[in-house]
């Protein structure tokens, strides 16, 4: 479910025969999801329908289109992430998304693995590209709930939540928590 202020709905997943990691595309220190667009931040649930237990958060920002994305920077904190989560992809390095015991938004205390409470930070520069990443092994069997907090400094102007096949998004209001 995605709640953002009083709503509160069921998130369905994208899906396809891939895992994460092949989703994610990740090639020109870019995703290639096919959900990138200019200025926006993404985020969506994925499933691996060769492994259906297998659910995966993305969360990028911005597009890999020559001078379709300007110069930007995006800080990010992701808390009550469930335990046995594993980071699937890092668009570009461990400085810009890691796990973290910090609970200020951009700061990032790398840890060898996950740890209670199991946290993951985003400090993010980048231009004419993507940045982001993607977390699997959320689980399918029992209920969770993240919270997600974002700072758009400057280059990313929209946050969106996209749905099942990424037709219907909902954007959202980049000052509040998700």
């Amino acid at each position: 479910e995605q709640e953002n202020g009083k709503n509160r709905r069921t998130v369905p997943a994208v899906e396809r025969a891939m895992t994460a990691k092949e989703f994610y595309d990740y090639s020109s220190a870019s995703s290639h999801t096919g959900f990138e667009k200019e200025r926006v931040s993404n985020m969506f649930l994925f499933r691996d329908l060769n492994n259906p237990t297998h659910l995966s958060f993305f969360w990028t920002h911005g597009i890999d289109v020559p001078g379709k994305q300007p110069t930007a920077a995006v800080d990010a904190l992701m808390t009550g992430i469930p335990e046995g989560v594993t980071i699937a992809e890092r668009d570009d390095i461990a400085d810009e998304w890691d796990w973290t015991t910090h609970t200020t938004l951009g700061r990032i205390n790398h840890q060898k693995g996950p740890s209670a409470p199991y946290s993951i930070a985003g400090h993010w520069s980048f231009g004419r590209n993507t940045d982001g990443g993607a977390i699997e092994g959320l689980p399918t069997n029992l209920n969770w709930e993240m919270k997600m907090t974002t700072k758009f400094h400057y280059g990313i102007d929209t946050w969106s939540f996209h749905f099942g096949d990424g037709s219907t998004a909902q954007d959202m209001d980049p000052s509040e928590p998700v």
